[in-house]
């Protein structure tokens, strides 16, 4: 998963950042249908050794193997939770389990991925495993690419037993029957809300079920205008909701069941012209940007930034309920056990109409291999995909970083660490309705999803401080600048559309 921190009101980003080293995708996590190319030519040309980007050490790690060690290149971001479980936990386990493969990490800062990546498949410089949600355009335009290796032969080969991942996460990056990752963490979107702000309010916690559809927009306003103190006082006001949508361009239509991208584009990485320049799609941007200014509900800029000196608006414990990627689920989840914290639970992201039935976003990272390499390195690679998709592995990763697991045999263990608050079947259906009420976030699964973000977010920067802007006043901008970058990148692909 990869996020950007260009959306004026993306708070919650910043506390991912020191837990998953600013994961977007990204989160804080995604193609056409050729085959891979034999070798990965169509990589950029490197750049100059000056502007490289060199590893980062959060946690130093042995570089050089022992004599007679095969080596596998494996590149990660930066970030010390994550850096001590692939130094401390994932490293000696594998030494054991392959004592004749040394495991050389790559460690990067997330940002600069994607140069580092770019520049070392240009140059055919050995890289093994990786994750294409972190840093770049994500994995859509990798795999558009050819890239990444189609993992289905090697797992018919070994008979590798795949029944234990959450079906519809493993199958986000099947393409046409090829399967190109495989997934070690996978999330929604939800609404995070303070049970004790609830309780000194009086006010029954919201719902846990996806089902309930009397749990509309119109609903989860009211409560949030009830749970709102002294809204004109930054020093003590207490805010009925907080936003932290991501991405703004169709998470937000999504809760009103307006998905701006079709089922084809999400699918072949390629989108036709949209439309969405219309009353419909206006009402929706308009109702976030009237939280702030028109319902005075949810803090405005400069308050947001005093919160976010305080830990961040949700830690804070000054917000009531906030609309946010699933990655709430770890990066709040010491709040539980902090003296100085408090229970929090989840509820579902309200319907903005009865037919909003696919309204949450999902985030899957998966971990791929490179294609064009040997059979020996992609058989040296495989194993070690295998091994970190282990129900050991996973398990491993679990406990280090607090992220949901993509196995179904270890989410009961997962949903009761949140049991001093919630009980865990209540946990489990706020969790498990995100993917039956949701589809993959756009960064993961449209080609070129960079260039597509950059472009609506220069237009909503100056949407939502506007305290009188008009959401239909900004649709027919966006759609027309968001439709020109499409076709920029459909006729670069040489794609019709």
């Amino acid at each position: 998963m990869q996020l950007k921190n260009n959306y004026p009101w993306l708070v919650v980003v910043a506390a991912l950042a020191l837990v998953l080293s600013a994961c977007g995708g990204g989160a804080p996590a995604t193609p056409p249908a050729e085959e891979p190319a034999a070798e990965a030519t169509a990589a950029p040309e490197a750049p100059v050794a000056e502007e490289m980007p060199t590893a980062t050490a959060v946690a130093e790690f042995a570089q050089e193997p022992a004599a007679g060690q095969k080596v596998l290149v494996w590149m990660v971001r930066t970030g010390q939770t994550e850096n001590r479980w692939e130094r401390d936990v994932v490293l000696p386990a594998y030494a054991q389990a392959a004592p004749d493969v040394f495991v050389k990490v790559i460690n990067i800062n997330q940002d600069d991925i994607a140069i580092r990546r770019e520049a070392m498949i240009a140059a055919k410089e050995p890289l093994h495993v990786w994750s294409p949600n972190w840093g770049g355009d994500g994995f859509a335009s990798d795999r558009a690419r050819g890239l990444l290796t189609d993992l289905t032969p090697l797992i018919e080969r070994d008979g590798w037993d795949t029944s234990d991942f959450l079906p519809d996460v493993l199958n986000i990056y099947n393409i046409e029957g090829k399967l190109y990752g495989i997934p070690f963490l996978t999330t929604g979107s939800y609404i995070y809300y303070n049970m004790k702000l609830f309780d000194d309010a009086g006010i029954p916690y919201p719902t846990s079920d996806w089902t309930d559809q009397s749990w509309t927009w119109d609903a989860f306003l009211d409560l949030a205008q009830k749970l709102t103190k002294n809204y004109d006082d930054p020093n003590t006001a207490v805010y009925g909701a907080a936003r932290s949508f991501w991405p703004p361009f169709d998470s937000i239509p999504m809760i009103w069941g307006l998905d701006p991208f079709s089922a084809d584009a999400l699918s072949s990485g390629y989108s036709e012209q949209l439309s969405i320049n219309n009353e419909q799609y206006a009402a929706a941007f308009q109702a976030m940007h009237d939280l702030v200014y028109v319902n005075k509900v949810a803090p405005d800029q400069a308050a947001t930034d005093a919160l976010s000196q305080l830990g961040g608006a949700f830690q804070s414990g000054r917000v009531a309920m906030e609309l946010n990627g699933g990655w709430g689920h770890w990066v709040y989840k010491d709040l539980i056990n902090d003296p100085n914290g408090f229970c929090w639970g989840v509820a579902p992201l309200p319907w903005g109409t009865p037919e909003a039935k696919v309204r949450a976003t999902i985030f899957t990272d998966p971990w791929s291999i490179t294609a064009g390499m040997s059979a020996e390195d992609t058989d040296l690679a495989w194993n070690f995909v295998k091994f970190l998709g282990s129900a050991e592995q996973q398990k491993a990763y679990i406990d280090a970083t607090g992220t949901p697991p993509v196995r179904a045999s270890l989410l009961e263990g997962y949903y009761k660490a949140y049991e001093k608050c919630v009980p865990a079947e209540q946990t489990k259906q706020a969790f498990t309705g995100a993917f039956s009420h949701g589809r993959e976030s756009s960064n993961h699964l449209l080609v070129k999803f960079d260039e597509l973000s950059s472009t609506w977010d220069n237009i909503l920067s100056t949407f939502w401080p506007d305290p009188n802007a008009k959401a239909t006043d900004l649709m027919p901008v966006l759609e027309s600048e968001v439709n020109a970058a499409i076709t920029r990148i459909n006729e670069e692909a040489g794609v019709s559309k």
